[in-house]
Order: C-alpha cells, then structure tokens, then sequence
C-alpha cells in the first residue's frame, strides 16, 4: 500500500500547470547545402528577441485513492492571456541559451482548492515581473535544465517549466515522425505530421498519441484515454511562430467507469512583435537555481493546504486510539480513507512517525497490526517516516517474527528512499538467509535503483551492481529468477545487458522474469528483447513481455510485430486481455491496432467480454 502520493513531488504542477517537458531549439542551419542533404535544424538567432501573444488555459482534477465517496476532488486551474518573450542568448560552454519571461499578463487566473493564488495585480507583480528563466540546451535542441534564479518564487519556476512543456516541438526528417516525450502526466509518445511538404516555412500537425506510463492521473490500472492536437508553425528561419491546439487526458477506474482523473490543456501563442536587444554576458558569480525537465518546487503554503485536506481533520489522538481498537484486525472504518488520513498527518506531523515506531514494538501488536505500522510508514515516505521503519524493522519484536520478510517487503515501496533506508537494507541482505534473502534482495533493488536514478549515489549503484554479481554466481533457476526481479526493481539502464543475458534460458521461470526485469528500462535493447519474448513459446512468458511493453510507448514497428504475431496464430487465448491492453493506447491513429483486434473477434474463443471489449475499441 502507498496510497500517500497520488499526486506526487510535482503536486503543484500538475495539479495547476500541466506539463513540464521542454521547448526544442538548436542551432542555425548549415548554410550552403540543399534542403535535401541537410536535415532541417530548429534555431533562434543571439540577440532576437521575439513577443508571442499568449493564451494558456488549464485544468486538472484528481480523486484521491481512498478519499470518500462523493468527497472534494483535488483540483486546480490556470488561465493566462498575455505576452510570452523569447530572447536568443549567447551559448555558455556547450549549452545553448534561450530566455523564457511573462510579460503584460491580462489575465491571471491561477487557483488551487478554490484559493486564488494570484489574486490581484500586485501578486502578479511579485511573481513575475523582470524575471527571466534560461532554458539550456545541447546542439540538438535535447534540454539539459531550465536555470532561475534562486530567489525566483516557485509559482514562476511551475508556470515556466509548465508553458515550456507545452510549447515543445521538434523537427525530424520524414512526412511523418514520433518522438518520445516527457510532462508532468507522465511519458508520452507524440507524433509529427508534416503539412506543407519538407522545407522552411513549415507547418506540422502533432498530437500526444498515448501515456504508457501516467503519472500525476492517480493511481490503478485503469485506462489513460488521450485526444490531443496542436499545430506548429515555423518561419523560414526555422524559427517557432505560431502553435495552436488543446490536449485532453482522462483516467478511468479499471474495468471502466467515470474518470478519476482528467486535464485539459488549451495553448495559443501567435506572433507578435520582434526586435534586437544588447546581448550582456550574465555575471559569472550569479547563483542560478538549475530543475531537469519535469522537475517541481512545491510552495510551502500550498503543500500544507494539501495535506489538510488530505487529513481531514484527522488529530493524533484520534489517531492512535484508532489504531489501540482496530490495528490488530487490520481493517478500520472507511478503511480507505483513514490511511488516507493517516499518512497525510504522518507526513504534516513528523514526530509522530518515532512514536508510531513505539507503538509498533507494543507486546499487544499482533503481525497483522505490525505490518500495518509499517504500511503506515512507508506510505508517508519521509525521512523521519524511513527512520521510524529502520528502527521498526530492527527492534527484538520484529526479528521474532516468522514472516520477517514479509515486514521488510514493506521498504520497496518507498519511492524517495534515503541512503540510511538502503544501508539498512544491505546489511539484513548480507546477513539473510532463505526467503528472507529474497524479500531483502526486492527490496535492496527497489530502494537502491530510486536512490541513484534520483541523486546519482554511487553507494546504491554498488548496492546494484552486487546484485548483479549474486546473478550470475546464481546456480538455480529459482535464484536466478529473484535476482532478476530484484534487478528489475533496479530499473537501471546500466544492468539491461545483465538481464537480457537470460531472456534465452533454457528455464522459463527464468526467461519470464527476464521479461518483468525489463518492465522499468525504456532503451531499444529492452524493448527488442521483450518483443522477441513475445514470441515464447511458453504463455506465462509472453504474457509477462506483453505486460512489460505495455508500460513503455510502442512504435509503429512495435505494434505491427504484435498484429503479425496475434494473425499467426502465436498468441494464446488466455494472453488475449493482456494483448488488448498493450495496444488500447493506439487503437485511433494505428491500422495495424484496429487490423489486430478485427483478428481477435474472429477467434472462436467463449469470451463475451474480451468480443464487448474490442468492439467498444472499434466503435462497432
């Protein structure tokens, strides 16, 4: 259970400003060659500076996991109407530089729970007046970061990185091409379909075609649904122009159902005045404040409003006789929304977390009310909350535990571990023996993986890297399969040509935890080595591929192999549901989707509800 972060670090965004990618520019193009030899380069001349009229409207609302029924959804809204400038800066080392400001805004709608954020023109001014963000970018126009300065308020960082994202484009050869795109909903694939032929001016039609991954949507398996269209305008410098369009985004619950989530986007930047301004070096002692692409300053004051509506007016002494009455059985009332409750005070009140530890080491606490504790704990998150589950885990009560493994299952839930949390974890690995072993070497992956993936911690990438060494001094298919699934935790680029080394086992068990092991990795060998493992043989091995590409955005290429293979005939019945989901995303733009479940309703297989499926898919 983690029911804390529905809405993750990147609350404020996406709950108010919805997405945060990045806006491509690269150099000039290289004079002198022919459109035809030279791919076209996307630019913005040093020392323009250029004024687009700006329209940005945006929408967002959430229903908590666990909040009840009929309960407030968290929700936001931002409307803007104003100038947006851009000004060519000189490059500083290698990175390209590109000034990002809001000017003359008429309209400033911004509002979080019903609290106006920005609620008179003297906000407006604090918040955005004579400040400037920088975009840094490589030659390709790839972002590095987007720099402030330090004492830059956060609602400008959000509002910056959010109208970034939404003004990203891209330029690549080909009538028709897809890029991999990254906004606070989570990973997208967008596609780009040229208008006006391959040269400059250009104009391209784009939409988001699919989220494998959501994020900021909630929580649950349910179906991310996408209608998404702008159009982009370059000038004939390959300069940005205009770019129109809206995008909406809704979740539904698993098994269909009224959204839990949806977000709507509407942009309209048309172009304004240009001009030339004096192009000043910044002084080289300037502190600047440098956020990857997507991440997120929280407000303090709009954090704390969160988490009191998260609370609900829960007060700790409610709390824990709550816990004296119903933690032993494990269930309380409105189960749902009290942990919802709970993890909300743990995270606003963190001195509780050390005497919920307390609690835990009571002689009354039965191992059904200890492994809600610990539930408890790692659903708040927080450092103090990882404290309190380190000390947990290591008093006398939870070490005569027989299903010790079981409660330290509990820490690969975390998903901003701290490196005291992974220490711990290594040494119990070390010493644990049996299924102990393998509960620690999950969670050793999990925790180990999210630290480095987050702060590079060369620590949890040995942690990782011993893992991988236990793999392969593994001498049983049993072994290999966990340590497999403990690298897939990982989730670490790094390790893809570990895993893949067993996608040819002769042990399926084996073959199909290579499969789950590459559920995280999103590089061209994993996604190659899960379609050739769609081809198993054995069903519980495909359908373990199938689910793990269903979590990564798919090709055009990538879905034909899943249309030829379903025609042949290699795709057992009982994979036929998990086939659906991986190529629902697609179904509007891609023939090869629509051509695959045409082919599945002429199966003779008794399955009314997969036929119901595939004909709501298909609109027949």
């Amino acid at each position: 259970m983690n029911t804390r972060k529905v809405i993750t670090g990147g609350a404020l965004l996406a709950l108010l400003l919805l997405g945060a990618t990045w806006l491509h520019l690269a150099q000039a193009p290289v004079t002198g060659a022919s459109p035809a030899a030279t791919p076209l380069h996307l630019r913005f001349p040093v020392g323009e500076r250029r004024t687009y009229h700006l329209e940005y409207t945006a929408r967002t609302e959430v229903r908590l996991a666990g909040a009840r029924q009929g309960g407030a959804a968290m929700a936001g809204q931002a409307h803007f109407v104003g100038d947006l400038v851009l000004r060519g800066l000189p490059a500083q080392g290698t990175a390209l530089r590109v000034g990002l400001s809001l000017e003359n805004l008429r309209t400033h709608a911004l509002e979080l729970f019903g609290h106006a954020l920005l609620p008179d023109a003297a906000a407006v001014q604090a918040t955005f007046a004579g400040r400037e963000a920088l975009l840094e970018l490589d030659a390709d126009g790839t972002l590095r970061a987007v720099a402030f300065q330090e004492a830059d308020p956060s609602l400008f960082k959000n509002t910056v990185q959010a109208l970034a994202g939404e003004l990203q484009w891209a330029l690549r050869e080909g009538d028709t091409f897809q890029v991999d795109e990254t906004t606070s909903r989570g990973g997208a694939r967008a596609e780009y379909t040229r208008l006006d032929g391959d040269a400059l001016p250009a104009r391209f039609l784009k939409r988001r075609l699919a989220y494998p991954a959501p994020r900021g949507l909630g929580t649950g398996g349910g179906a991310v649904e996408v209608d998404s269209r702008f159009e982009v305008t370059l000038d004939a410098g390959g300069v940005l122009e205009r770019l129109v369009g809206e995008e909406r985004v809704l979740r539904r619950p698993a098994g269909g159902g009224e959204p839990t989530a949806t977000a709507h986007v509407q942009l309209r930047l048309e172009p304004g005045a240009r001009g030339r301004f004096t192009v000043a070096q910044a002084p080289a002692d300037v502190a600047l404040q440098r956020l990857a692409p997507g991440e997120l300053v929280t407000d303090a004051r709009v954090q704390e409003r969160m988490l009191a509506q998260q609370v609900d007016g829960l007060t700790p002494e409610r709390f824990f006789a709550l816990m004296e009455q119903y933690a032993n059985g494990g269930t309380f009332p409105e189960h749902n929304h009290f942990l919802l409750q709970a993890t909300g005070l743990l995270e606003q009140q963190p001195e509780l977390c050390a005497r919920l530890a307390d609690f835990f080491q009571r002689s009354t606490l039965k191992p059904r009310g200890r492994a809600l504790v610990l539930d408890l704990l790692a659903g708040a998150g927080t450092p103090d909350a990882q404290a309190a589950l380190v000390r947990a885990l290591s008093s006398p009560q939870a070490l005569a535990e027989p299903a010790y493994g079981m409660l330290l299952s509990r820490l690969s839930l975390l998903t901003s571990p701290t490196p005291d949390t992974v220490r711990f974890i290594e040494r119990a690995h070390l010493t644990a023996r049996d299924d102990t072993r393998v509960a620690t070497s999950y969670a050793l992956g999990a925790t180990a993986g999210a630290l480095y993936r987050q702060q590079q911690d060369g620590e949890a990438l040995a942690a990782v890297q011993r893992l991988e060494s236990e793999l392969h001094a593994a001498r049983t298919p049993e072994s290999r399969a966990h340590l497999l699934l403990a690298l897939g935790n990982a989730g670490l680029e790094s390790q893809v040509d570990a895993i893949t080394r067993y996608t040819q086992d002769p042990d399926a068990q084996v073959r199909r935890a290579s499969a789950r092991a590459l559920r995280k990795v999103q590089t061209p060998q994993a996604l190659r080595s899960l379609l050739t493992l769609t081809q198993d043989a054995q069903a519980p091995v495909q359908s373990s591929a199938l689910t793990a590409l269903g979590r990564r955005p798919l090709d055009d290429a990538a879905l034909r192999h899943l249309r030829d293979l379903a025609l042949a005939g290699n795709v057992p019945v009982e994979n036929h549901h998990t086939l659906v989901s991986v190529v629902e995303p697609y179904v509007q733009r891609a023939p090869e989707v629509r051509q695959l479940l045409q082919h599945l309703l002429t199966q003779d297989a008794a399955d009314a509800q997969l036929h119901m499926r595939i004909r709501g898919l298909l609109g027949t």
